[in-house]
């Protein structure tokens, strides 16, 4: 799954960016990069001046504050699990006292990104891109907003969060603030859509290096792939680096902002932008040599990937996606999937995915050593997950679906908590009163796919269950004493298939 390092020496990979050595000398102290590396959120950073950039202190003995950026690439109507670590990692810097900027891809995602793909994306049309973009800008604030939410009922911050209004998140002009914390969510459409080609050739393309461009992993692994297999690359996605090297170089003039964070495909598109950054530098001065007298402009920070247990990639590409939005996953099958997670996993999420301070995460973890079949470590990271992405209402939902499709006793549920429970969730279904046959009932609200396969499993014995007692007979038939609440009933096929059953 999350393939992390701990304890990996930070590695340096722009030996050739100059130095020179910092003006004032600060002891070595615990900084925010160190936390980061403790939770599993470091793979590399590109310069090891990173570390001291981000705890700086001036002569007040306060931090300077530096401005840190995250690209989110709206190629999908709806976040995953695996966007999850840069938006966390920002929170985390954000949190330490730097300012964040989350921005959205409106121009970039109209080309797609190569990074970590085999074959070329299929082109988004600008309606579908638009979508794309409005439906992740609500995701990206309303996750934030529930992280403010969820700290300052912990009395880790102090700012009560502004309640989030999603007409507000649709028709407001860009940049949008977040109250609590110092967040700022922007589209690079803003100033990609007044950039002409010639403009653009000029400004970013004239300090561009073709054999720079082609050493990049995303290149070279299209161009010469290990099994021989050539795809090719098209000159739109070649040129995507130096849309994401514009970014920089334009958040770098315009915001002040000195750092990209990004998963661990993005190296290469990272120190795109640094050397347009340091080569635009130079430019403007008389003597280039002095450039390299300079701190370095820009650094970048790569975080892991997750991925499956066979290494692949997880995410939308890998058809595996644990999706952000509600309309895409229900809050039940989020929290589950959390829940499913192995005992090797668990410490690495929990870690690198919750809020949950690591002293905590390690009574968690010693707590469910003393007897692992309680799943008490998977309970918690599905309930923190659940929290702080979907919300509270979502993790209660979560708790009653569970209890009502995998606990025994489900007479003491109402009609009202399991339609909150599944709230745009298909496995609630609405039928007339009328047809009072069981297995007709499983194939009509799709259960099973025919009266015959229902058959089969009550043959089979224990295969079909109402209000969680198996099914016994082929001819059985509903009676009114078995309805829930008076109004609904919880049917079961196999182990993992549900429906819930409301009467009209």
């Amino acid at each position: 799954m999350l393939q992390v390092r701990a304890g990996r020496t930070f590695k340096c990979l722009s030996a050739h960016l100059c130095r020179a050595p910092a003006t004032r000398i600060y002891a070595r102290s615990y900084s925010v990069l160190d936390f980061l590396n403790e939770r599993g959120l470091v793979q590399d950073t590109t310069s090891r001046a990173l570390n001291e950039h981000l705890s700086t202190k001036n002569d007040q003995d306060k931090l300077v504050e530096r401005t840190i950026y995250s690209g989110v690439d709206p190629s999908a109507e709806s976040l995953h699990v695996g966007n999850l670590l840069p938006l966390i990692t920002m929170l985390h810097l954000v949190t330490h006292g730097h300012h964040g900027l989350i921005l959205l891809g409106g121009a970039t995602g109209a080309i797609g990104d190569p990074s970590g793909r085999s074959t070329e994306r299929s082109a988004l049309d600008i309606q579908q891109l638009e979508k794309n973009v409005a439906s992740i800008r609500s995701q990206i604030y309303q996750f934030f907003h529930n992280a403010v939410a969820y700290l300052q009922r912990r009395g880790r911050i102090r700012a009560t969060p502004a309640p989030f209004i999603a007409s507000r998140i649709k028709n407001e002009p860009e940049p949008l603030f977040l109250d609590s914390i110092d967040l700022k969510l922007i589209n690079n459409l803003d100033w990609f859509r007044n950039v002409s080609a010639l403009q653009f050739f000029a400004e970013v393309g004239r300090f561009a290096r073709v054999n720079d461009m082609m050493a990049r992993e995303s290149v070279k692994t299209r161009l010469f792939p290990t099994d021989g297999h050539v795809s090719g690359m098209s000159f739109t996605e070649f040129s995507y680096q130096l849309m994401q090297a514009h970014d920089f170089s334009v958040l770098h003039k315009e915001k002040g902002c000195s750092v990209q964070v990004g998963g661990s495909d993005q190296m290469g598109n990272i120190m795109a932008g640094i050397d347009l950054i340091r080569r635009q530098k130079a430019a403007q001065l008389s003597n280039r040599a002095e450039v390299c007298m300079r701190e370095d402009p820009a650094y970048g920070l790569t975080l892991p990937l997750l991925t499956t247990s066979t290494g692949a990639k997880f995410g939308k590409s890998a058809g595996n996606a644990v999706w952000i939005s509600s309309t895409m996953l229900s809050d039940f099958d989020f929290y589950q999937y959390f829940l499913r997670s192995t005992d090797e996993d668990v410490e690495r999420y929990l870690l690198a995915l919750t809020l949950l301070p690591k002293e905590e995460v390690q009574q968690i973890l010693s707590t469910h050593a003393e007897n692992k079949a309680k799943r008490i470590a998977q309970i918690r990271l599905a309930e923190e997950m659940t929290e702080l992405v979907r919300g509270e209402d979502a993790l209660q939902r979560a708790r009653l679906a569970t209890q009502t499709l995998f606990e025994s006793d489900v007479h003491s549920l109402t009609l009202k908590q399991v339609e909150f429970a599944f709230m745009n969730d298909p496995r609630l279904v609405h039928v007339p009163r009328g047809n009072t046959d069981i297995l007709r009932l499983a194939a009509d609200t799709k259960l099973v796919a025919s009266r015959s396969e229902a058959r089969r499993l009550v043959q089979q014995g224990g295969g079909l269950y109402l209000n969680n007692t198996p099914v016994k007979e082929v001819n059985a038939q509903l009676h009114d004493s078995q309805l829930l609440d008076g109004r609904f009933i919880v049917m079961r096929a196999g182990r993992t298939n549900h429906k819930i059953v409301v009467f009209t």
